[in-house]
């Protein structure tokens, strides 16, 4: 069957995370308050959503966190039109239409959040590695002469450029030659803003 997607508005407070249960699988933890109700009563959802880790205000400890993209909504996949069934789920408030008809969302749109989704899974990757202390040896181990990596696009010079390791430094940085059409260009990279190794 294909997957008919429809927008829901989530009561506010749903959005925080359910309280785990005894038995609960692997997959279904961390859910969010509407999504478990939205799965218990059978429904196929997809909250938009991305991990971050908080440093604890005391104890400076990192805690991983999930946060909604799209902060109110969700998405239900319902090929079989229930749409009084799903209204009548815990914390439901409304299912986005145009003059009291449900509006499908496409499925780019759909494919489009994950897209995203898995792009802030690799920012969250990347930046728990640049936070691992290694030392210079381990460095130039992972980052040799001449091996080429692609700068992160939020670098403010030279992001999503491809660059070339000349040196590694013990300050958890790369030393790089980004080619430019002025010529080469000598770059300092932290660790966070190395997208990949080519």
């Amino acid at each position: 069957m294909k997957a008919e997607w429809y927008a829901i508005k989530a009561r506010p407070g749903t959005q925080r995370r359910a309280s785990p249960r005894i038995g609960e699988t692997e997959g279904r933890k961390g859910e969010f308050i509407i999504e478990r109700n939205l799965r218990d009563a059978g429904f196929n959802v997809f909250m938009p959503s991305f991990r971050k880790d908080i440093k604890h205000h005391r104890t400076k400890e990192l805690h991983e966190r999930r946060f909604a993209m799209l902060v109110g909504y969700c998405f239900v996949d319902l090929p079989t039109r229930e749409f009084f069934s799903l209204s009548r789920v815990d914390g439901v408030t409304a299912i986005l239409g145009i003059a009291g008809r449900p509006l499908q969302i496409p499925n780019d749109c759909i494919e489009d959040l994950l897209v995203a989704e898995a792009s802030a899974e690799s920012t969250l990757d990347r930046e728990r590695n640049a936070r691992r202390k290694r030392t210079k040896h381990e460095l130039k181990d992972e980052f040799p002469e001449g091996k080429v990596i692609t700068i992160s696009a939020s670098h403010r010079l030279v992001g999503g450029m491809l660059a070339t390791v000349l040196d590694v430094t013990s300050r958890n940085t790369v030393k790089t030659v980004v080619e430019t059409l002025s010529g080469l260009v000598r770059v300092e990279v932290p660790l966070d803003l190395i997208d990949r190794v080519a």
